[in-house]
């Protein structure tokens, strides 16, 4: 744990002595004056307090510190198909920046389904009520979707899917916007069919590159954006939207 993460449980401890001395004093006063000689009702009254009081602290979900975005871009880092900032995008649109139900219970980062052959070996699956975009509707669909024991394991498998199913990310995998693009022209189709889909894309890179890249970040976006245009990945759609997404032009 850091030092800020050190500080805010020795706030708290204080915090929580003081409410304990407050509810001590509370229950010594109530007793002096409705409970006087009854002794065994005044303990039932402090240590009840005290027991509501802990419950109620205990109830909170009191976290130092919590997955983060930065904490997958490290990850990813290892990975050789992947652009790890353009995984971190992705998967942090996929799982709502990591609340989803599919991350916390089985690290599907990407919602990467469980189809017949991953059963078929008895791997771990998750079946989860999703919404897909089939023939220009969004519909509700109860879906299989692998589970993971770990980060490690999805972004193994993650990164394979990317080597082998979408090759133009896995080619330009230096390239922020390449990688994106790259998910709509895959072996066997695009990851997600809705133009919105890329659209949400490259608004959550402009939105999380300060944290990734850092002051340097608008720089680092345009000059990859001018990249990707050279080598012509970008289709004219995409090229609006990521304009649109940092604000028309450098």
């Amino acid at each position: 744990m850091d030092f800020l993460g050190i500080s805010v449980v020795s706030k708290f401890f204080c915090l929580f002595r003081r409410l304990v001395f407050i509810l001590m004093d509370c229950l010594k006063k109530l007793k002096n004056r409705y409970f006087i000689g009854a002794e065994r009702r005044c303990l039932f009254l402090r240590y009840g307090g005290l027991f509501c009081l802990l419950f109620c602290l205990l109830a909170v979900p009191w976290r130092a510190e919590g997955f983060s975005t930065i904490d997958f871009y490290r990850a990813a880092k290892k990975y050789k198909s992947v652009n790890p900032f353009g995984a971190a995008v992705h998967c942090s649109h996929e799982t709502g920046n990591w609340q989803s139900r599919l991350w916390r219970e089985g690290k599907n980062g990407a919602g990467i389904k469980a189809n017949r052959a991953w059963k078929t070996l008895g791997m771990p699956y998750i079946d989860i009520l999703s919404e897909e975009h089939i023939g220009g509707k969004n519909v509700m669909v109860r879906s299989s979707f692998r589970k993971y024991r770990s980060l490690k394991k999805f972004l193994g498998d993650y990164s394979r899917k990317i080597r082998d199913d979408y090759p133009i990310s896995a080619k330009h995998n230096n390239n922020i916007w390449g990688y994106l693009g790259g998910l709509y022209k895959g072996k066997y189709g695009k990851w997600a069919t809705d133009h919105r889909y890329f659209k949400k894309l490259t608004i959550k890179a402009v939105k999380l590159a300060p944290e990734i890249y850092g002051h340097a970040w608008k720089k680092k976006l345009h000059r990859q954006f001018e990249t990707a245009k050279g080598f012509g990945i970008l289709e004219k759609w995409q090229e609006m939207a990521i304009e649109t997404a940092m604000g028309g032009g450098s």
